[in-house]
């Protein structure tokens, strides 16, 4: 039988990217004089975010639309 679940896939990554730019951010918030380093560390962090979420739709795209809620792929 056909289920709706995620593409385990990208969803997988994106936690991954998220957890690592949630470090980086962390890291680059111990000292508090290196201004750049946090600036950076901000930098890095909205784009975890950004590709996190991007990966996380593409993960539940096919749970967006009704048009794709069949099985082709099955021979």
């Amino acid at each position: 039988m056909f289920k709706m679940k995620p593409h385990l896939g990208p969803l997988w990554v994106g936690i991954i990217i998220l957890v690592l730019g949630t470090a980086v951010f962390f890291d680059g918030h111990k000292d508090q004089g290196d201004l750049i380093a946090q600036d950076r560390s901000n930098i890095i962090l909205a784009f975890s975010i950004v590709v996190a979420g991007i990966l996380m739709i593409i993960s539940t795209s096919r749970m967006w639309f009704k048009h794709l809620w069949h099985d082709r792929y099955r021979p």
